[in-house]
C-alpha cells in the first residue's frame, strides 16, 4: 500500500471541531424559529439536520483526504514504461461522497520520460478517473438498474441529499454493468475450458436451473442480418434471455420443488443459445453443481436431469447430447 508523509490538518481536533460548529449553528437557527413560531415542521428540521451533518462530515472527511507531501523515500515510484515517476507536487480533487461533495488533496508524480502522470492515492481510494467515491458509485448503480436514470436521480436527493445528473447515473450504472461483464466473460472463458475451482462445502442433493426467454424490441442495428418470424422479414426484436439456479426445500402437494428462501441466483442476457448455456453452465458450477443431481426446467415446460459425470451445458439448454428425460 502507499503511504503518505506526514499530514499537516488530518488530525482528530481539527475534525472534531468543524462538526462541532455545524451542529451548533443549526441548533441556534432551530432554537429560534421555535421561540418565534412556538413549534417547529420536523420534517423540515430532521431534513436541515441530515443536511449539516452530511456538511459536518464531508468537512471531517476532507480532513482525512487531506495529504501531505510524501516522505523522502517515497519521492519515487515505478512507472509502466520501466522508468521511475517523481514527485511534483500536491495536487486538489473534488470527489463526491456519500457524504455530500468534498475536496482531497494528494501528490502528483510524473515520469519525465513517457509523461504520464500518477496519483497513488486515487487507486489506493478506488477514486482514479472518477470524481465519485465508491460509496456513491454503489448507490448510483443500485438505483440506476433498478429504475429510469432520471427517476434514479431523483430518488438519491431525497433519499441521501446527494445532488448528481441524470446522465451521472446512467454513466455509473453502464460502467459497473462493463465490469460485471467482463468479469462474467473470464469466468464463462474459464468454464469453457473446464479451468473450474474446487468447490467445497456439504453435498446438495438436488440444483435447480430454470430457463426460458421472450422477444425483445431493439434497434435496427441490433437486428442486422437476423431472420424475422416471417419468411423474407427482418427481424425486429432479440430474444432475452433469462435463467435461475435454486435450491429446494422439499416439494409441494404436486410434487414441484419449493424454493429455499433467498437461495435463487439469476442470470440473464441477449445472446446466443450456446452462449447462454455457457453463462448458465458457470452459475450452476459455481452454486455447486458438481456436488449436486441436476434438474433443468426448460422454457417449454420439458425437464431434464443432468447426472454430476455429464459436463457440457450448451447442450443441455439445445435438447441435446447425455440429457435424457425423466
Amino acid at each position: 500500500m502507499w503511504r503518505a508523509g506526514p499530514c499537516r490538518k488530518k488530525t482528530s481536533i481539527a475534525i472534531h471541531q468543524e462538526v462541532t460548529r455545524e451542529v451548533e449553528r443549526l441548533l441556534q437557527r432551530v432554537f429560534a424559529e421555535r421561540r418565534k413560531s412556538g413549534g417547529i415542521d420536523l420534517e423540515a428540521v430532521e431534513m436541515a439536520i441530515r443536511s449539516v451533518l452530511h456538511c459536518a462530515g464531508a468537512a471531517a472527511l476532507g480532513q482525512l483526504l487531506h495529504y501531505g507531501p510524501p516522505a523522502v523515500d517515497q519521492r519515487r515510484l515505478p512507472c509502466v514504461c520501466g522508468r521511475q515517476a517523481q514527485y511534483i507536487e500536491l495536487r486538489t480533487k473534488q470527489v463526491l461522497t456519500a457524504l455530500g461533495p468534498t475536496r482531497m488533496e494528494r501528490p502528483y508524480y510524473l515520469c519525465l520520460s513517457c509523461h504520464r502522470g500518477q496519483f497513488p492515492v486515487d487507486r489506493e481510494l478506488d477514486v482514479q478517473g472518477t470524481a465519485l467515491s465508491p460509496g456513491v458509485r454503489r448507490m448510483m448503480g443500485l438505483i440506476g438498474h433498478e429504475v429510469a436514470f432520471n427517476r434514479g436521480r431523483a430518488q438519491l436527493k431525497l433519499l441521501a441529499d446527494l445532488t448528481v445528473t441524470t446522465k451521472a447515473v446512467e454513466r455509473t450504472a453502464e460502467a459497473i454493468g462493463r465490469d460485471i461483464l467482463a468479469h462474467q466473460q473470464r469466468e464463462i472463458r474459464r468454464a469453457k475450458q473446464l479451468e473450474l475451482p474446487v468447490v467445497a462445502g456439504p453435498r446438495i442433493p438436488i440444483l435447480y436451473i430454470q430457463t426460458d426467454g421472450t422477444g425483445v424490441p431493439v434497434t435496427i442495428a441490433e437486428t442486422q442480418g437476423r431472420q424475422g418470424k416471417q419468411p423474407g422479414q427482418p427481424a425486429h426484436t432479440r430474444e432475452a434471455k433469462l435463467g435461475c439456479v435454486f435450491t429446494q426445500t422439499g416439494t409441494d402437494a404436486e410434487g414441484r420443488p419449493v424454493r429455499d428462501e433467498n437461495s435463487t441466483s439469476y442470470v440473464g442476457a441477449i445472446e446466443t443459445a450456446e452462449e447462454f448455456g455457457l453463462r448458465l453452465y458457470t452459475e450452476a458450477w459455481r452454486r455447486g453443481w458438481n456436488r449436486a443431481v441436476l434438474k433443468v426446467f426448460m422454457g417449454d415446460g420439458a425437464v431434464w436431469i443432468w447426472n454430476i459425470g455429464d459436463r457440457y451445458f450448451p447442450d443441455a439448454v439445445q435438447n441435446r447430447g447425455p440429457l435424457s428425460r425423466p
